[in-house]
This record gives structure tokens, C-alpha cells and sequence, in this order.
């Protein structure tokens, strides 16, 4: 078998491999205006011959993680046609998928799974939880008074729908609402155009508020017809301050002549239930969002700071894809540097790569990793250098890919 770049002369199988993955109620003779060739990213196929067996996609992002500034693909549109599964191929599209990641010198990668078991078994963890709240627009009509409060004056700015060349005035708001999340992306020009102001399925709305002419936040959002009245859909919402929050849910309340319901899509965080008038017209539910993994366990420890960390301890880590992950590490930390050198001792801590990437992005603390995952720590001293090494952090990969 043979892992490489899809030819361009594929691209048409390609297409139908993910329509028939993602949406096959549209029939095999479906049409639509989207190009996968024209998105970002490169596609990769796994070939017997020239059997085409699964199909995936690598974008190649840069996030933020640990006040350093790290690349980290993502891996997406992972498909194989019913009459290729359940044959190991998709298994072995993602090994060969590590491996290519690992030539180019990366140690951490996401996606977005279909199944989050499936991708457990194969050493992926998840990385956040996001929430979404819905209500009628009437309910977020504290933000109008709310918003004039946390103005420095009578004006609560203004708005202005945005178009695909001004991507680049939301960078800023996007740049002040990340500081607060890990794996927050640095967004190309390409990823404004092709995955923020276009979508597969309908082009969203974009709106900016505007403090003196200078943008603060914006949202992104659609208009769909469930059956029982418009609903507005806000797939993103970034800003930032507090005062631009109260107005983008200013902005959203609006709506209220047009749509019956408003949904909000955003991080793990019920606080709108309580900035409500009354929180019983809000409902608010939490879902998994993607997963991530440790490509290179070595280069990923040895990629972070750890300023105060003192200590050296072996670790054990199972990986069910990577075999240069699948052994013991004696981890050295001092002067804020650390060493991940292959050991032969006995591990003073064991964990599986899943849960190891997990706690190494922040997701899960040192002690959630040892009662929710797999970590097993020896001693009181390595659970206090681990914890010390990877502190919890609020997470949010808010990308869609």
C-alpha cells in the first residue's frame, strides 16, 4: 500500500468519498458548488495500486500553546468508501499520516472526530468542550442597557457588515480574544477567505462593532428556516472586551422582527445564564469539541518553557500508531528546559499518549488525568514535577476543519 499526495485527477473521487462519509441522504449524483480542490490544506490518498482506499486532508496551521507559538496540522476529511472498510485503512492512513508529520518536524496535531472513541483507540484526545446556548432573541435584551453602562459614554458604537477584503481588521479582535485560550490559530489570509466568510453549505453573515472606527468584535452567523421560524446561528462570536460582548449580543437581539430563536456557539462556559434576566429562557448545552495528539512525544516535551520546574523522573507512554512514541523517557527538567531521551529504568509514571496530550495542552490536570484518563503516577514528587511542568489552561480550538 501507498500513502501519497492525491493527483489532481482524483479530485472528483475524492469529492465523492466525502459525500458519501458525511452526507449521503444527497444521493451519489448530488451537485454542489464546492471545490475541494479550491480549499486549503493538501490531500492525501492511501493507494493499493491505483485503488484509491481512504482518502484525508492536512492544513497546516500555527497555534498557540504555552506562551510559544507552535505548528500543529489538522487533520481532516478522513473518508474510505463502504467497500474499503473495516480492512485496517484508515488505521493506516493516519500512521502514515504521524509519520509525514513527524518528517516535517511537528509534535502535535487535531481534528475533528466522527466518532471520539474511534479516534481514542488510535491516540487522540479530547482537547475542549465548547458550548450553545439558544433563546429567543428576547432574552438577550439586557445586553442593550448593559451595553450603554459599560460604555464610557452615551454611544455604544456602531456596526458594520464586513466583507471578505477587510479580513485582515478582524485579526486584532481575534488576536485579544485568544490570549485567554490555548490553541488559539493564527489565521492566514487564505483561512479568513475560504473557511470564515464562505462556508459548504451557505455563506455566513459577518458583522463587526466598531469602538472610534476601530473594530472590537464581530460575529459570524446565518439565518436558517427549521420548519418552526428563522433561527439565527452565530458560529462565532470573538471580541475584545466585555463591552463589545454586550453589544455583538445587542447586535443579536436585534434580530428579534426576524428569527424566532438565536443560537450561540462558543467556549466551554455557562456565564449567559446568569447575565440573563432569566436564565429559564436559555438553554445551554455542552458538546465535545476536537481532539488532539502528540505526534513526537520527545519534541513535544523538549518545545515548551518550564520556568521554576526543577526534576527527572521516567515516563512509560503506550501508543497504539506511533512506535517512536511506544517506549519509556527519562525527562529531565531544569534552568526551564527540558530532555526526552529514550530510558531503559522502570517508569516512575505511565500514560497513554491520548491522555498525555491532553494534560500537555491543558485540558486535564495532573490529577484529572490520573481519575478521568489513563496516568498512573508512582510517587508524590513526579505527580508534583508533572503538575508543575503542565498546569490546567483553558482551552479553545475554535476552528472548524
Amino acid at each position: 500500500m501507498d500513502y501519497r499526495p492525491l493527483p489532481d485527477d482524483r479530485t472528483e473521487q475524492f469529492q465523492d468519498y466525502l459525500r458519501y462519509a458525511f452526507s449521503p441522504q444527497e444521493g451519489p449524483d448530488a451537485e454542489s458548488d464546492w471545490d475541494p480542490a479550491e480549499q486549503p490544506g493538501e490531500a492525501r490518498g492511501l493507494f493499493d495500486d491505483e485503488a484509491l482506499l481512504a482518502v484525508c486532508r492536512h492544513h497546516w496551521f500555527r497555534v498557540g500553546l504555552r506562551g510559544r507559538s507552535h505548528e500543529m496540522p489538522g487533520l481532516s476529511a478522513v473518508a474510505s468508501p463502504p467497500e474499503h472498510r473495516r480492512q485496517g485503512n484508515v488505521a493506516r492512513l493516519l500512521g502514515a499520516s504521524l509519520e509525514e508529520y513527524r518528517d516535517r518536524g511537528d509534535y502535535l496535531t487535531a481534528l475533528w472526530a466522527f466518532k471520539h472513541p474511534f479516534y481514542e483507540r488510535q491516540g487522540w484526545g479530547l482537547a475542549n468542550k465548547w458550548t450553545r446556548f439558544e433563546c429567543p432573541p428576547e432574552a438577550l435584551e439586557f445586553a442593550r442597557e448593559a451595553a450603554r453602562e459599560a460604555g464610557d459614554d452615551e454611544s455604544v458604537g456602531a456596526f458594520r457588515r464586513v466583507e471578505p477584503d477587510d479580513w485582515a481588521d478582524l485579526d486584532p479582535v481575534l488576536a485579544a480574544h485568544g490570549e485567554r485560550f490555548e490553541l488559539t490559530m493564527d489565521r492566514t489570509e487564505e483561512w479568513w477567505r475560504k473557511r470564515v466568510f464562505e462556508s459548504w453549505q451557505t455563506d455566513p453573515y459577518v458583522y463587526a462593532w466598531e469602538r472610534d472606527g476601530e473594530p472590537r468584535g464581530f460575529v459570524v452567523y446565518r439565518i436558517d428556516d427549521d420548519g418552526d421560524g428563522n433561527r439565527l446561528v452565530a458560529l462565532e462570536l470573538a471580541h475584545a472586551d466585555r463591552e463589545a460582548f454586550l453589544n455583538l449580543l445587542r447586535f443579536l437581539a436585534n434580530h428579534d422582527s426576524q428569527v424566532e430563536t438565536v443560537a450561540v456557539h462558543g467556549p466551554h462556559d455557562a456565564s449567559l445564564l446568569d447575565e440573563a434576566e432569566d436564565p429559564a429562557r436559555v438553554d445551554c448545552e455542552v458538546r465535545p469539541g476536537p481532539m488532539v495528539r502528540l505526534v513526537d512525544v520527545p519534541a513535544a516535551v523538549e518545545a515548551l518553557d518550564y520556568p521554576g520546574v526543577d526534576g527527572e523522573f521516567v515516563l512509560g507512554v503506550s501508543d497504539p500508531l506511533a512506535d517512536w512514541n511506544d517506549r519509556r523517557f527519562r525527562i529531565a527538567v531544569a534552568d526551564g528546559a527540558a530532555t526526552c531521551d529514550p530510558a531503559d529504568a522502570a517508569p516512575d509514571a505511565t500514560v497513554g499518549v491520548s491522555t498525555l496530550a491532553q494534560v500537555y495542552v491543558g485540558y486535564h490536570s495532573v490529577s484529572d488525568a490520573e481519575r478521568l484518563g489513563d496516568l498512573a503516577v508512582r510517587t508524590p514528587a513526579v505527580r508534583g514535577t508533572l503538575a508543575a511542568m503542565y498546569p490546567e489552561r483553558e482551552v479553545f480550538l475554535r476552528e472548524g476543519f
